[in-house]
C-alpha cells in the first residue's frame, strides 16, 4: 500500500499539495492577511499596500523565492503606496521575464518577457521597490499599478 501511495505522488504531484513548495491564498482585506499571519511571515507588505487595499490574491513559491500578487484599492488612498514605489525605466535583469504563476487572476502582460510598452498600453505604470532579503541578498518588487481603476499587481524575487 505505502508503495503505491508514494508511486501516486511521483506519478502525480499536482494531488499532492501537501508536498508542493507553491501556496496560493485570497485575502477580503489587509485585516485578513494579518490575522492569517501572511503580514508577518513577509508575502502581503503592508508599510506599501493601502490600508483600504481588498480582494487580495497571493502566490509564492519558496524555491526559488518569488511571489505574485493582486489587490484592489481605494483611489483616495494612495499616498503610502505611491511614497514608496520608484518609477522603472529600464527593467533589471532578474525581472524582464515573470515566470506565468497559472492563476485566472495574474494579467497575460505581466507574464513571459516583459514589453514595457505593452503593459503600459493597457493602463499600468510600472514601478520598483528593492527591499533586503538577507546580508547579502535583496528583494525586488515590480508593481504594475492602475491608478485611475484602483487595482495593482506585484512580482516578487530575488535581485
Amino acid at each position: 500500500m505505502a508503495i503505491l501511495l508514494i508511486t501516486g505522488w511521483v506519478a502525480f504531484p499536482q494531488f499532492s499539495p501537501k508536498f508542493s513548495d507553491r501556496y496560493e491564498s485570497f485575502y477580503p482585506s489587509l485585516t485578513g492577511a494579518e490575522k492569517d499571519g501572511a503580514i508577518t511571515r513577509g508575502w502581503i507588505p503592508d508599510d506599501i499596500l493601502p490600508s483600504s487595499s481588498r480582494d487580495i490574491h497571493e502566490v509564492h513559491s519558496l524555491s526559488p523565492s518569488r511571489e505574485w500578487c493582486a489587490f484592489e484599492f481605494a483611489a483616495s488612498d494612495t499616498e503610502r503606496l505611491r511614497r514608496n514605489l520608484s518609477r522603472v525605466d529600464v527593467l533589471p535583469r532578474s525581472i524582464r521575464h515573470i515566470r506565468d504563476p497559472k492563476v485566472p487572476w495574474w494579467p497575460s502582460a505581466l507574464k513571459g518577457n516583459l514589453d514595457m510598452q505593452g503593459i503600459r498600453s493597457q493602463g499600468f505604470d510600472l514601478y520598483l521597490v528593492e527591499r533586503p532579503a538577507n546580508s547579502v541578498q535583496s528583494f525586488i518588487l515590480l508593481f504594475a499599478v492602475d491608478w485611475s481603476n484602483g487595482r495593482a499587481f506585484f512580482y516578487s524575487t530575488y535581485k
